[in-house]
């Protein structure tokens, strides 16, 4: 009883001696907003904005105590990102009274949902190994969503960077993006894609409203195979692709979509819809290498592509070009090159045998490989019917 009684007499004490009132409020700026213009359209999941080479936003940012208010004695500086878009104004932006604003946030390559964040940086740099850094220092603030419509094949094909020595690397290399056709407001709907050409290691996928950009391949590491009706099969060409999925990567500036998955057009019966009237017809290029026009050639990389009176060149049949990859120039009439593969999809067409041999015309797929000699570009028609002789 006693030994009870001393111990709620300590516990008296204590709680006497503790401090009265409520816990200590965390001073300075705890946080920031991020608002938009009065009556800015950030569009909606089922109505994105329409889609544009470039997105102009009017922000304020005022920084905010821990109740929410704003804290109007705040001078710093905040960084400017955004989730995955390329930023094309000012970086950083400088409060005084607690508050920047109107400032114009312009950003390029936003797909699907965007945010504007800012985020406290010291006002002091500081030496990490050899470099001078602004380093985070924790409050951060965050915009409303904005609603972008997807990313098209020609998003990151036409979204070109370096030049031809590269192969004109698309921007997005290196991301992860989720593909769909033009949005179509009056149907409220993506449009589908077509598959265009399948090899071996992939296929080939294209847009149906598209004049240049309008296709990649799709590197699946083996023949693509699908399910339709309970059986497995090829994938073919004609077949309507609602959405694919990939990363996005350049070998030897052939630009590609790896580890892809994708979704297919299905009836209600969950067939397969194919529709060949869907297939782009073929572009001629042969401007394109007469004029020696790369940038031209790469809009059509990917695409089901024609040229119009070539001859097959000659060529050194020891050459690597020709022992280890089949490949084999051709001339057009313009003093243009492109090189040819035939060996897998038309295997009846023995070029070696076919050196001064001129042809009607030559139509395939349009590939890219930067170390590739004398052109670094390839055509590779899909069968034996793409390749018309010239009558003698």
């Amino acid at each position: 009883m006693i030994r009870t009684l001393i111990l709620a007499m300590l516990l008296a004490a204590v709680i006497a001696c503790a401090p009265k009132g409520d816990p200590a409020i965390p001073g300075g700026a705890q946080y920031f907003s991020v608002i938009f213009a009065p009556g800015t359209d950030l569009g909606t999941p089922g109505s994105p904005l329409p889609a544009a080479a470039e997105y102009r936003f009017s922000i304020a940012v005022e920084a905010r105590g821990a109740w929410g208010e704003r804290i109007a004695d705040y001078s710093g500086e905040v960084e400017v990102s955004l989730l995955g878009a390329e930023l094309r104004s000012y970086k950083r932006l400088k409060l005084e009274n607690g508050f920047v604003g109107p400032v114009e946030v312009r950003f390029a390559n936003g797909f699907r949902l965007e945010r504007i964040a800012v985020e406290e940086i010291a006002p002091d740099k500081t030496v990490i190994g050899a470099r001078e850094v602004r380093i985070k220092t924790g409050p951060v603030g965050v915009s409303a969503p904005i609603y972008l419509p997807y990313p098209r094949i020609s998003s990151l094909q036409g979204s070109v960077g370096g030049d031809a020595g590269d192969g004109y690397p698309s921007r997005l290399e290196k991301r992860n993006l989720t593909l769909r056709g033009a949005y179509d407001p009056v149907a409220g709907r993506y449009r589908d894609m077509v598959v265009v050409a399948i090899i071996e290691g992939g296929f080939y996928l294209s847009e149906t409203d598209c004049a240049d950009f309008c296709a990649v391949y799709l590197y699946t590491y083996s023949t693509p195979y699908v399910e339709d009706g309970g059986e497995s099969g090829v994938l073919e060409p004609g077949t309507l692709i609602e959405e694919v999925n990939g990363s996005v990567f350049e070998f030897f500036g052939f630009t590609e979509l790896s580890f892809p998955t994708f979704r297919l057009r299905r009836d209600a019966q969950d067939r397969i819809i194919r529709d060949l009237d869907a297939l782009p017809a073929p572009r001629d290029i042969t401007g394109c290498l007469d004029g020696g026009d790369d940038l031209c050639l790469e809009s059509a990389e990917s695409s089901l592509v024609t040229v119009v009176g070539v001859t097959v060149d000659d060529f050194d049949e020891n050459e690597e070009g020709w022992t280890e990859y089949s490949q084999f120039p051709l001339t057009t009439d313009g003093g243009g090159i492109i090189m040819a593969q035939t060996v897998y999809t038309a295997p009846a067409f023995h070029p070696e045998s076919m050196k001064g041999r001129r042809l009607a015309t030559l139509t395939g797929i349009l590939k890219q490989h930067t170390s590739a000699r004398p052109s670094t570009w390839i055509l590779i028609p899909r069968d034996s019917a793409d390749i018309v002789m010239e009558e003698r």
